[in-house]
């Protein structure tokens, strides 16, 4: 027997009535569970029930606003939104039942964020002076953060870029004013500007602004999504995972102006004009985020697919009735994408395969404001002056006297045994080679910060290129097919913004993300020329996400963690970022949430339907891991009836997440070698006098062991004289003995770009020993001969290496 029910009461049904119910996975389908359309004669209690849909002058429409409905069949109990979709007196009214994830889906597809129920207000409570009582708050939150309780971060964000009307090409003495939110000043902390410059009928005009302008802080990635659930009636179950680690840093931009101006803080005002559909799709996008909603326990349960698919299974075999029917669809690569149209944010290409073609990413330079490089070397073998990676060639020679002396051993610093030095480390022993590229002059480079690239020409010393770094993640491998994934936030570039002697509000002179969609007002009109351009005018506020990273009791916006000196930050609680807001490279989006789908779609893409029979109050969990005869799979669908007894067939659809066939997945996804701020020091290798040892002294050292060993004593007159001396010694071979700078554990650690240190080793030169044969007279001054083959001797010598410190990318 099967019941539905709407507003409480049960519906007529007609003898032998079933329905179909197919719930889908909310990785493969955004549109969630739903019943397939079933009719319901036209009874006077189901027209009443349902709102007479059959009327053409009801006068409403049915499904609005939304009439939830209550699917029972024994215990089998499940809570839906039920959607009409044809009514006749003569026919019955058919309609569907959406559940769990279909009913969000059809309230969020149009619902923009800013329209959530009950989205809080900040308010100061009994305060005199609330816009002080805000400035203090944010300001505690800008020192001292506690990304898992704050709902808000708070740091300098650029909002727009005014050019002076007497700005050309003939006058560039001329700044841009920069509106810049939430400014700190070393005194005052959070500073407001009392004026604003705009451009208004071509003339700089300086506005004046209420309390509380340009102080607006950002809200958390998590906040936002308990906010959105709380509009459902759910709770996340489970835990929420943008309230962990990293990505508790992560927030949410706006370009509100004068949020703070009443005194107050509206969460509306601080949402971005999207809607709630779009954020969960870009949060989808950039991290694989899923969510499965549960009406019935009223909970909601957060997922990375990432985690999902190396997860622990559970064995399907035993519900198995049937036989498995395999497809196999066309395999594919995943393809990731965002917007880019707020200003400067565009690469120069949409592929970063395409930017650095015939270039070889490993070789990259890297530093500090590349386009100001000068190349002072040749253009076969350039010198770029602000470069620090390991192609660095030291400008010391051996002899240079700044090289310091090596350090006197201990007595327990020498340890016996030999080292095969050809296996030791190459990398370790070889200094940077300049990049080998198919363009010869032409080298590939990287800015600190920005994450800006750059094809550097040295033959003409100039820039050949500059891009930002938001390429789409797109390696289009032959033969495969895109699954492609656009997301609907924007990026956001980050660059140095000086606004120091202009007068545009308080000074800040620094790194800043460049959110340059206008100043928004929700209190206050404040016009400029920029009003006519829709793009930059503040009317909306694109969907946009930053780290929130605190260094220093400062808080500041980033797309990766990396410092002006291109290493990683550390943060104040100790820890150092470890991912980009990037699709490209080992810390990007890809290689953090995507590369294990990835590989499944280009070597396990298929798909398995099959009968089982399982308990229907103990249904599958459409985000757990099942294994099929040993191979691990998702749920696509699963389809059955009510009413049913206690155990029911289903029609299961899988999707296998296990891979078949030979390959090396790391060469087809061919993730660059490069992540930001993943440099560190190394010692390179100047100078070796290993090659160097055989001297006089180490001849005469080995003479002088034979003559020891053997008690050897020369003879003869002379004009005829035998003996065993350094001229007795003939190299034969070499060898390093103990230790080797690149094993020694008292070797320091490098401190700097460019230190210099010595350190001394000890080698082992073996000889054959010659009996001399002196003839050496006043008239034969020098003549000797080597005669007898005496002894094998051996010298044990000491020898310096010089080292210098350079920077290396991780690997």
């Amino acid at each position: 027997m099967i019941q539905i029910k709407t507003q409480g009461e049960q519906l007529d049904l007609p003898a032998g009535f079933s329905v179909e119910i197919e719930d889908s996975s909310p990785i493969f389908n955004e549109r969630g569970s739903q019943s397939v359309p079933a009719t319901v004669p036209a009874t006077r209690r189901n027209i009443r029930l349902l709102g007479a849909p059959h009327r053409i002058d009801t006068g409403y429409d049915p499904n609005n606003p939304e009439r939830s409905a209550e699917v029972i069949s024994g215990g089998y109990v499940r809570s839906g939104v039920m959607n009409i979709t044809e009514a006749s007196k003569r026919e019955g009214i058919t309609f569907n039942i959406g559940f769990d994830n279909s009913t969000a889906y059809s309230k969020w597809i149009d619902r923009k964020l800013a329209e959530l129920s009950d989205l809080p207000t900040l308010t100061p409570g009994d305060q005199r002076d609330p816009i002080s009582w805000l400035e203090n708050y944010f300001n505690m939150i800008y020192a001292y953060p506690q990304p898992l309780n704050d709902d808000f971060a708070i740091f300098p964000l650029t909002i727009s870029k005014t050019d002076s009307p007497n700005s050309d090409s003939s006058n560039r003495g001329e700044r841009p004013f920069w509106e810049i939110l939430n400014v700190v000043t070393s005194e005052r902390g959070i500073e407001q500007p009392r004026v604003v410059k705009r451009v208004i009928n071509g003339e700089i005009t300086e506005v004046t602004v209420p309390r509380g302008y340009c102080i607006s802080p950002f809200l958390r990635v998590w906040r936002v999504l308990e906010l959105i659930f709380a509009d459902l009636g759910v709770t996340i179950s489970g835990g929420n995972p943008f309230k962990k680690g990293e990505l508790a840093l992560l927030v949410v931009l706006n370009n509100a102006a004068d949020v703070c101006c009443r005194g107050e803080v509206r969460y509306s005002e601080l949402m971005p004009d999207c809607t709630v559909s779009e954020f969960l799709n870009a949060l989808w996008v950039r991290f694989g985020l899923v969510y499965n909603i549960n009406n019935d326990t009223g909970t909601v349960t957060l997922r990375f697919l990432k985690d999902i698919l190396t997860s622990a299974d559970r064995d399907l075999d035993p519900d198995i009735a049937g036989f498995e029917k395999i497809t196999y669809e066309t395999p594919q690569y995943v393809k990731l994408s965002a917007k880019t149209s707020i200003e400067g944010a565009a690469p120069a290409t949409e592929r970063f395969e395409d930017f650095i073609k015939g270039l070889d990413v490993s070789k990259v330079r890297m530093g500090y404001d590349v386009s100001q490089w000068t190349n002072t070397g040749t253009p076969e073998e350039p010198d770029w002056d602000g470069d620090l990676n390991d192609s660095w060639v030291d400008p010391y020679e051996p002899e240079d006297p700044e090289w310091p002396e090596p350090p006197e051993p201990d007595d327990d610093y020498w340890d016996d045994g030999d080292y095969d030095f050809e296996r030791s480390s190459v990398k370790a022993a070889t200094s940077g080679d300049t990049a080998v590229t198919t363009n010869s002059n032409t080298f590939l480079a990287r800015e600190y910060i920005t994450g800006d690239w750059y094809r550097l020409d040295s033959n003409n010393n100039t820039v050949k290129q500059a891009s930002t770094a938001f390429f789409n993640w797109d390696p289009q491998p032959d033969g495969l097919t895109a699954f492609e994934l656009n997301s609907d936030d924007e990026c956001v570039p980050i660059d140095e913004v000086s606004n120091v002697g202009t007068g545009a509000g308080p000074e800040f002179n620094g790194w800043c993300p460049l959110f340059l969609a206008g100043a928004r007002h929700y209190h206050s009109y404040i016009q400029s020329d920029d009003d006519d351009d829709t793009e930059n005018s503040g009317d909306t506020t694109p969907l946009a996400f930053m780290f929130a990273y605190t260094k220093d009791q400062k808080s500041f916006g980033r797309i990766n963690g990396e410092g002006g000196d291109g290493l990683p930050i550390t943060l104040d609680d100790g820890t150092k970022p470890e991912l980009s807001l990037l699709f490209q490279f080992k810390d990007g989006l890809f290689a953090k949430f995507w590369r294990f789908y990835d590989e499944i779609l280009r070597h396990g893409n298929r798909s398995v339907e099959i009968p089982v029979r399982v308990n229907k109050l103990d249904m599958y969990d459409l985000l757990a891991v099942y294994r099929l005869k040993g191979i691990r799979c998702l749920i696509d669908t699963m389809t059955y009836s009510l009413p049913a007894g206690r155990e029911i067939p289903v029609e299961l659809k899988l999707r296998t997440i296990q891979t078949h066939g030979h390959y090396d997945i790391a060469k087809e996804q061919n993730i660059p070698d490069f992540s930001a701020s993943s440099r560190h020091l190394e010692w390179r290798e100047y100078y070796d006098g290993f090659e160097d040892t055989d001297t006089v002294e180490a001849r005469r050292e080995a003479a002088k062991n034979y003559i020891s060993c053997y008690e050897y004593e020369p003879h003869g007159v002379d004009g005829d004289y035998w003996c065993v001396d350094e001229r007795s010694a003939v190299f034969k071979s070499r060898k390093r003995v103990g230790r080797i700078w690149q094993n020694d554990p008292t070797m320091p650690a490098p401190a700097h770009h460019g230190q210099k240190i010595s350190r001394t080793y000890r080698a082992r030169l073996y000889y054959d020993i010659y009996e001399v044969h002196d003839r050496t007279d006043e008239e034969n001054p020098g003549d000797y001969d080597l005669v007898d083959l005496l002894a094998e001797e051996d010298a044990t010598v000491f020898y310096t290496v010089k080292l210098y410190a350079v920077w290396v990318m991780d690997k």
